[in-house]
């Protein structure tokens, strides 16, 4: 089984608000052999490491700060909503071409590759619960991104989840990716709305920044705290809508004159910072870009991706000065375009850069970048790769 990460070109911070995002699988993720084990218990043996860790089917045990924690929560979510399905013991031998804590979803295809593994020993999808409750690849997608963040999906009741408030855009575009395609998402519910050809004739280089970004760790406060500033407007006057929604039935001046009026722990100012990057991101510049990406355009998309950049850094104050770096020395280098992507508070940058320059392109990023912060030399990563997509259907 091939589930692999996922490259966020737009969409900072957009999908638990209702928006959009264009996203991609790509060629690196987690290679797993499935076999059915003789206990019931779900048996992880981490190649790259070399260590093995057993959790039980019936009372999986918390492995706070480990990596093993997102099966964890995948396990117990899986036992609580589909307990006649979950009994035969499953064994997966896996590795990894993915930087660990680097924002390209390596934790969300962890959890991912547990569900198919489950499943596949298991026939999840022959449940009548999960008949009922799940439809179709995207149905499946939000359950994935509700098995993370807690939150029930329709019958098939919430869980603790692994402590993030987030959407279901990694699950989407892990999921869903297609091979050589970039694809438009929208959340809540969640639509593929486009998919756009990613010409033969680019590629994206990664450079993980060496500064990790676990959502179970240090930036998971910064993180949720970027989360509950959408979670008070909405719930303060939302009525059950999303925050694109209350853009659409009250017009961005009223949702301004409803926040500078409201009582919030937050101040006023982060408020509306966080409410104009979301309005910029998802009604401007998504919209922008993707008609460039219909028409052939990609050697245009460096505008209007550069002003998803500033805003990340000015609005969402979710950058570090080293993807901050990363992002402009790649367009000075010659990058098409170049962005910052995932939750943020450390990660990576993506550049678009022409195939036949791809080599010599990243032996300079990498090598300017680690003379400005030769502190991260041993960690940070950079590698070409195309959009790509799981073999999980």
């Amino acid at each position: 089984m091939f589930i692999p990460g996922r490259i966020e070109v737009l969409g900072k911070h957009t999908d638990y608000c209702g928006g959009r995002s264009i996203v991609c699988a790509i060629d690196r993720g987690f290679h797993s052999e499935i076999e059915e084990h003789s206990e019931p218990a779900l048996v992880l043996e981490n190649l790259d490491v070399s260590e093995r860790i057993t959790i039980a089917l019936n009372d999986p045990a918390n492995l706070p700060g480990h990596w093993g924690n997102y099966a964890v929560e995948t396990v117990r979510r899986l036992a609580s909503n589909f307990p006649d399905r979950l009994k035969a013991g499953v064994k997966i031998r896996f590795h990894s071409g993915l930087p660990k804590a680097a924002g390209l979803s390596s934790s969300s295809a962890l959890m991912i590759m547990v569900f198919g593994a489950i499943d596949l020993v298991n026939d999840l999808r022959g449940s009548s619960r999960y008949q009922d409750n799940i439809h179709s690849d995207l149905d499946l997608a939000e359950y994935l991104g509700c098995i993370e963040n807690g939150q029930s999906f329709r019958e098939l009741a919430g869980s603790a989840g692994v402590g993030t408030f987030g959407g279901s855009q990694d699950h989407a575009a892990i999921l869903l990716g297609k091979a050589d395609h970039l694809s438009a998402f929208s959340f809540s519910p969640l639509r593929n709305d486009a998919d756009f050809s990613f010409p033969n004739t680019h590629s994206f280089v990664i450079a993980a920044s060496g500064v990790a970004a676990e959502k179970t760790g240090a930036a998971r406060d910064s993180y949720n705290r970027v989360s509950r500033m959408v979670s008070e407007i909405t719930g303060t006057f939302g009525k059950g809508l999303t925050l694109a929604q209350m853009f659409e039935e009250f017009g961005v001046d009223d949702v301004l004159l409803k926040i500078r009026r409201m009582r919030s722990k937050f101040m006023t100012s982060e408020l509306l910072d966080r409410v104009e990057q979301f309005r910029i991101e998802n009604f401007e510049i998504i919209p922008a870009v993707s008609e460039m990406l219909t028409n052939g355009r990609i050697v245009d998309i460096g505008d209007p991706i550069d002003l998803s950049q500033e805003n990340a850094e000015r609005f969402l104050g979710n950058q570090i000065a080293e993807t901050a770096f990363l992002q402009r020395s790649a367009r000075e280098i010659g990058a098409v375009a170049a962005s910052a992507f995932g939750a943020g508070f450390g990660g990576s940058v993506y550049s678009v850069v022409p195939r036949s320059d791809a080599d010599g392109f990243t032996v300079e990023w990498q090598r300017v970048y680690r003379n400005r912060f030769p502190q991260h030399a041993e960690t940070s990563e950079f590698f070409t790769t195309r959009p790509s997509q799981s073999d999980l259907r």
